[in-house]
Formats: C-alpha cells, structure tokens, sequence
C-alpha cells in the first residue's frame, strides 16, 4: 500500500541517537524532524480545508511577526497554491506580518526601553534623510528577520513621524521578487518532502 507523506517524512529523517559521540547532532536532527514534521502537517491542512488558503494567510502573517524563517513556507506555498495565488499569499502576508510587527515595536519599545541594534547604526543618518532607500538597503542586507522589523520600527524620527508609508513599499517592494522566486520554486519542485527536506 502507498505510504501517506507523513509516513514518508518520518522515515526520510533517520534518527541517529544511537550512534556514539554525537548526542548533540542527535539532539538537532530530532528538532529538526520534528519541524519538518509539523510544516507538512499544517501545509496538508492548507491544502485539503476548504479556507485553508485563509488560514495559511493568517498563519505566514503570524509567523513573521514571530520573524522566524519565510522562506521554507514561500515554497510551500508555490507548491500547494500554484505560483500565483502562492506567492500573492505570500506577499501580502509577509507584508501584513512586518507591520505587525511595527506596530508592536513602536508600542513596546519605549516602555521596555528596547534600543537599535547596533546593526543598525550605520544606516540611521540614511534613514531619516531617504528612509525609503535606506529601509529597502537594510531589507536586502544579511540580517535576521527580527533585526529588520523590530529594529526600524526603534529607530526615532523627527517630531516622531515614522514614515509608515515607506515602510510598507519598502516591504512590499524588497519581498516581492524573493516571493516571486520562491512561489515558482515551489511550483517546480515534486512534493512538499522535497521542499521540507531541503529549505526547512
């Protein structure tokens, strides 16, 4: 009988516990199973749910907020939603997430006196005199998800202005050839084991 893709994933990830002297990587390949394990779990249910195009828009807007990874979900979305409707998903959530994620950090950050991160310092003069360019250099830059949407949402503004609009484009506008890239990636590849295995 055809084994079902969960079946599948669990047996593609060997478990390597027993092997002596290498506990940690025992310890990695199980988080790293269990990852796999839950992304295809939820992708199945936004695949099969009738709203679950919806809810995976819910779920990427919340998972950027939480500025974990996106790019894994991008190419599953390629792959379960088709390259269109995947990465017009994509995009927006991720856009929506950022904002949230502004949101929070312009309300909490004064009154748990978060700072900018230092990797940031270097950009501050740029972004108050041309924010849109400055924020869509630090989009491109090798910084983590977190860096970049709680960091700028730190950074102060004259008369406290932030620019919001600029935000937005610079989000909209850095995200959209990556979701593009990865909504066609998805598209292509065979199975969502394969996408799991190789960008989760």
């Amino acid at each position: 009988p055809k084994k079902n893709l969960m079946a599948q994933t669990i047996e593609m990830i060997e478990p390597i516990d027993e092997l002596p002297g290498i506990s940690d990587i025992a310890v990695n390949s199980t988080v790293a199973s269990g990852k796999a394990v839950f992304l295809l779990s939820i992708f199945e249910f936004f695949k099969d749910h009738p709203y679950g195009y919806f809810a995976f828009l819910f779920f990427l807007t919340i998972w950027t907020v939480l500025a974990l990874p996106v790019t894994p979900m991008e190419v599953c979305a390629g792959f379960v939603f088709g390259p269109v409707w995947g990465t017009v998903g994509s995009l927006a959530a991720k856009t929506l997430g950022c904002l949230g994620a502004l949101t929070i950090g312009r309300l909490l950050g004064r009154t748990r006196g978060w700072k900018v991160p230092e990797a940031l310092d270097k950009y501050l003069t740029a972004l108050r005199t041309r924010p849109l360019r400055a924020m869509c250099v630090i989009r491109v830059a090798p910084l983590p998800l977190g860096v970049k949407n709680y960091g700028l949402s730190l950074v102060p503004f004259p008369n406290d202005k932030y620019p919001v609009t600029k935000y937005f484009w610079s989000c909209f506008l850095v995200g959209l050839p990556f979701s593009i890239v990865w909504g066609l990636t998805g598209h292509g590849a065979s199975s969502l084991i394969e996408i799991i295995s190789k960008y989760a």
